[in-house]
């Protein structure tokens, strides 16, 4: 019998996005929201559609360390 993978599509560890936000799932949930409305606005003024998911694109932004806890001064 084959085994199936599970995964469907990009993997985001949860657990390293606290670690890079701060310790605090709240803040997370703030700041993966609103860079996602931000990914998803300048999308749509685009003729290119590069990201299909603007909330995977900003969680994976936020475990890369390419977002950070001062993002949400910026908001």
């Amino acid at each position: 019998m084959k085994k199936l993978d599970s995964s469907r599509g990009t993997q985001i560890d949860t657990e390293l996005c606290v670690n890079n936000i701060g310790a605090n799932r709240f803040d997370l949930v703030l700041i993966a929201a609103a860079r996602a409305k931000e990914i998803k606005r300048r999308n749509m003024s685009s003729d290119r559609r590069e990201h299909i998911f603007p909330s995977i694109t900003a969680l994976l932004e936020i475990q890369n360390g390419e977002i950070g806890r001062d993002y949400l001064r910026k908001v």
